[in-house]
């Protein structure tokens, strides 16, 4: 009886012991871009959202939307910030990827560069970051739509990120860039013109979201869970705290202009989704894109590519109503 009464006493204590020693969990994650909208993630850390959820999170920079899909093919990450159209291209293909969140739902990609009219781009070169990227689909959706053919008509240049963007400009290798604030704001500064802007047809597209594989989802839903609340919670206090959105948005792109800062911030606020599901329509939309360069992207459906039980539990217990009381 004793005996029997010490082993269980044994096993109380190394159990005990072992939760103890673990700690908080630990995510490794990342965003793609150090454009305005990327401040969701960047606000979470610096607030501490994360470790208020009881995580440890690294966060990285890894540079476009189809770079930061390698990095979670090759499990470096965790859960990622990243666009849709990366992430989705890599699905299509069978990588077991789903976005979980959307933080912002449509494109804010502007062309901006030295012509005044998106015709006179033919002959010439765009700046987009990566292929595949949002930059790159936002750029090809805007010429097809002013029926110029990518590739043929316009080259499409990686210059890997928006400052990248914004030297190809300067220097005069591109026209043209796909540029997002707080980049747009300081291309307009430097003279340049604005030529197409796509945030301005109001498309559905995940442009800032949370994605992660299948199978993380599976074996830790309680880890992820806990990400998508700081990550909700982040989003109302970049919309409810406009003093750390600006400060936040400063340390992250490293521009230092005050009105440049506040218009940025100002221009995302109001549109973050509070309720950040991924939706069908935005999904499809850029499958729809990608289908034109990958035909198996065609017949594939949006919702598999989508996973709304995180989201789905945090506005069905009131906890993002509780995020913005009734002023």
């Amino acid at each position: 009886m004793l005996s029997r009464l010490f082993v269980v006493v044994l096993a109380l204590l190394f159990s005990s012991g072992a939760l103890f020693a673990q700690g908080p969990s630990r995510v490794m994650s990342g965003y793609s871009a150090i454009s305005g909208p990327h401040a969701v993630l960047w606000t979470a850390r610096e607030a501490g959202l994360f470790e208020k959820s009881g995580l440890k999170v690294d966060v990285a920079y890894i540079r476009s939307g189809s770079t930061m899909a390698q990095a979670l093919l090759a499990e470096e990450l965790q859960i990622a910030q990243t666009g849709g159209p990366g992430v989705l291209a890599a699905a299509v293909g069978g990588a077991d990827f789903v976005i979980i969140a959307v933080a912002l739902n449509t494109t804010p990609i502007v062309l901006m560069g030295t012509v005044s009219r998106i015709e006179e781009l033919k002959g010439k070169a765009v700046g987009v970051t990566r292929y595949g990227s949002n930059t790159d689909i936002s750029a090809r959706f805007a010429l097809r739509k002013f029926g110029l053919q990518p590739d043929k008509d316009v080259a499409l240049v990686q210059l890997e990120d928006y400052p990248g963007i914004m030297g190809g400009i300067q220097s005069g290798r591109i026209a043209a860039g796909a540029l997002a604030d707080p980049f747009t704001d300081h291309a307009k500064k430097l003279g340049y013109k604005e030529i197409a802007d796509v945030a301005s047809l109001g498309l559905e597209f995940p442009f800032v979201s949370l994605t992660a594989k299948k199978s993380y989802l599976r074996d830790h839903p309680d880890t992820v869970q806990r990400f998508v609340r700081a990550y909700t919670e982040a989003i109302a206090l970049y919309k409810n705290n406009r003093e750390l959105a600006i400060k936040v948005t400063q340390k992250y792109t490293g521009i230092k202009d005050a009105a440049i800062l506040s218009s940025t911030v100002d221009f995302y606020a109001p549109k973050l989704a509070r309720v950040p599901y991924p939706t069908i329509g935005g999904i499809r939309f850029v499958l729809e894109q990608i289908a034109a360069r990958d035909p198996r992207a065609k017949n594939v459906n949006p919702e598999a590519f989508m996973d709304v039980r995180f989201v789905k539990q945090l506005d069905d217990s009131g906890f993002i109503k509780r995020l913005y009381p009734a002023r």
